[in-house]
């Protein structure tokens, strides 16, 4: 690891678009610990970053798991003081599982989508006031927007997500409220829209890679004290809320 890297914490970092995103942080010179739920699929995740001497960690994390975030939370602040970025990438969609009914899918899926990212973001704001230039991204959707979603123009018109999209919603909202909480002390909470993208969650559908996914998560994991605070954007700008 480079003297006085940034140290980024990824969660679901062990494939898809995670696992793009500690690809990008890694080769701009952040240390990433790449965080999943089974440890050996992250060692197995992490092993080319590292045969290719990017400084990636595999750790264990799972964030409907209390005990595992506060683990890592102890874990982290014993071997390095500090983190300066977290990726809260973690997240399911149920709505076209068969066997659950719409209240258990909106069960789950707040779950982990909304509780379980804000158990991470609360575990780790300690370690996060620690860095000099704090920063969080949270991997929302553009299905969570009202805006685009009262537009019949919209090219996503056609997808229907209810429960998914409440859960982005309200992750949404977690980021304005966080980043009005914390922009005094010097941290950027921003929401990202990684965009329709192939990965195992879609059937590796369309043909959108999880690089070109990744590329605004890093922007603004990476971003200086001119960025924003408490946006919502993809890689082609802002997006309404």
């Amino acid at each position: 690891m480079e003297e006085n890297a940034r140290i980024a914490l990824v969660s679901g970092a062990n494939r898809g678009i995670g696992e793009a995103i500690t690809a990008g942080l890694a080769n701009e010179g952040v240390h990433v610990l790449m965080g999943c739920r089974d440890l050996e699929k992250g060692k197995e995740a992490a092993a080319p970053f590292v045969a290719a001497g990017l400084a990636v960690t595999p750790v264990q994390l799972d964030i409907t798991d209390a005990a595992s975030v506060a683990a890592l939370a102890q874990q982290l602040a014993d071997s390095f003081g500090h983190i300066d970025i977290l990726v809260n990438n973690a997240g399911v969609g149920l709505d076209f599982v068969p066997d659950l009914s719409v209240p258990e899918k909106m069960a789950q899926t707040l779950e982990i989508n909304v509780i379980g990212t804000l158990r991470l973001t609360e575990a780790m704001l300690p370690l996060l006031s620690q860095s000099s230039q704090p920063r969080i991204v949270n991997v929302s959707s553009e299905l969570a927007s009202f805006g685009l979603r009262h537009d019949p123009e919209w090219e996503h018109a056609d997808k229907i997500l209810p429960t998914y999209a409440a859960s982005k919603a309200a992750l949404n909202a977690l980021t304005v409220s966080y980043a009005a909480q914390l922009g005094p002390q010097g941290f950027k909470v921003n929401a990202i829209c990684p965009g329709f993208t192939a990965t195992a969650a879609t059937n590796f559908l369309p043909d959108r890679t999880p690089e070109e996914a990744a590329v605004v998560a890093v922007e603004m994991a990476l971003t200086g004290e001119d960025g924003p605070n408490g946006s919502f954007s993809n890689d082609r700008g802002p997006l309404p809320w």
